[in-house]
């Protein structure tokens, strides 16, 4: 069945039409949409660990400072991760993981009043991120780019502060709240893929008690959206989909990033397969992605094809193939495929590393 056909099947099976929603069907919508940044890219999740010291400066921040505190202790709450302000300390500057700025009104446009910039990561944990305001806008502001601050990197359409027209602006909504308790859960790995993360937050979503269904309805619908998502993106991976309609919508969406998010649409997709977090568990079918991936150009899917063929993941194992794609990954700067082309090289003779290393490099069609 084609990733439309299939789509349109589960539609038909709950009885729904893209027209017709209730809060179950928005907030799922929502989650799924708050894991697309504006350019048109999906995002894997990010998340901070431990402790996070932060710096509130700025020369109209004591104006402020009292929203803004409210706004990290909501997050806190909602995430269950320790906040300590270190603004007072001599080495503010360079020692708080968050630096909250709230600057004068000219010095950013109209079109971006704030923003908030991941200035450090280290294997998909935050060690320094960056948030500056304008003065006039720091009270609609501040929850909004806390949310972005915890990790969560879109402007969907639903009832969240990430929303450009929320209707609250001064608290983190109920939905913020979910989605950071499960962001920061246990179920949450590191580095979660979006199709990962989305079965996270529409678990979430569906164990909310005033939904007014039973809660194997909850569940049963929630599963089936998430087969939507997977069929969308298997879609958007075959050059067939598209983003996010939100994300077109916020006029800040770049033909390069969805580009890329087409790229690593096949890559996401194969792991799906592969770890079975969303979809059946098929290493034959992930690996089919993951050199779609490779194909069209995309570093990580390269490497998830080199080892495919290194190790006979659903197909025949293939230790020559695997080394020309560790190579072609290892030039585009990933480490992963560095790490893993030395390796390989180990277990091979001098006869057939020198074979591997004069092999023509691969045909890519990145279109």
């Amino acid at each position: 069945m084609t990733s439309l056909y299939r789509f349109v099947a589960i539609l038909l099976c709950l009885n729904l039409s893209p027209a017709h929603a209730d809060k179950l069907d928005d907030n799922l919508q929502t989650v799924w949409e708050s894991l697309w940044d504006q350019r048109g890219t999906p995002r894997r999740a990010m998340r901070w660990e431990g402790t996070v010291t932060y710096r509130i400066h700025g020369s109209d921040a004591p104006r402020h400072r009292a929203h803004i505190e409210n706004g990290v202790k909501a997050a806190s709450v909602a995430s269950r991760i320790v906040f300590a302000d270190i603004s007072a300390q001599t080495d503010a500057e360079t020692a708080a993981n968050l630096d909250i700025e709230v600057v004068d009104d000219h010095m950013l446009q109209d079109s971006e009043p704030c923003f908030t910039q991941n200035v450090k990561t280290s294997k998909w944990i935050f060690e320094k991120v960056k948030v500056k305001m304008r003065s006039r806008e720091a009270w609609r502001c501040t929850f909004h780019e806390m949310m972005h601050v915890m990790g969560v990197a879109g402007h969907p359409s639903g009832k969240t502060v990430l929303s450009y027209f929320p209707y609250r602006r001064d608290a983190l909504m109920d939905l913020d709240q979910l989605m950071l308790g499960a962001w920061y859960s246990p179920a949450m790995s590191k580095g979660a893929t979006p199709l990962e993360a989305m079965v996270v937050l529409s678990n979430a979503v569906a164990a909310q008690a005033d939904l007014g269904l039973p809660a194997e309805e909850a569940q049963r619908r929630a599963k089936a959206f998430n087969q939507s998502v997977l069929a969308q993106m298997e879609s958007l991976a075959l050059g067939q989909g598209a983003i996010p309609n939100i994300v077109l919508r916020s006029g800040k969406s770049s033909q390069t990033f969805i580009d890329n998010a087409k790229r690593a649409a096949s890559y996401m997709v194969g792991l799906a397969y592969l770890r079975g977090t969303i979809a059946d568990k098929n290493a034959a079918t992930s690996s089919i992605w993951f050199k779609r991936s490779a194909l069209k150009g995309y570093d990580p899917g390269q490497v998830m094809w080199a080892r495919a063929l290194r190790g006979g993941l659903g197909i025949e194992p293939d230790k020559m193939a695997a080394h020309t794609w560790f190579t072609e990954a290892a030039k585009a700067g990933n480490s992963a495929a560095t790490a893993d082309l030395a390796a390989l090289e180990k277990t091979m003779t001098a006869d057939e590393l020198d074979k591997a290393r004069s092999q023509t490099p691969p045909a890519l069609d990145p279109s």
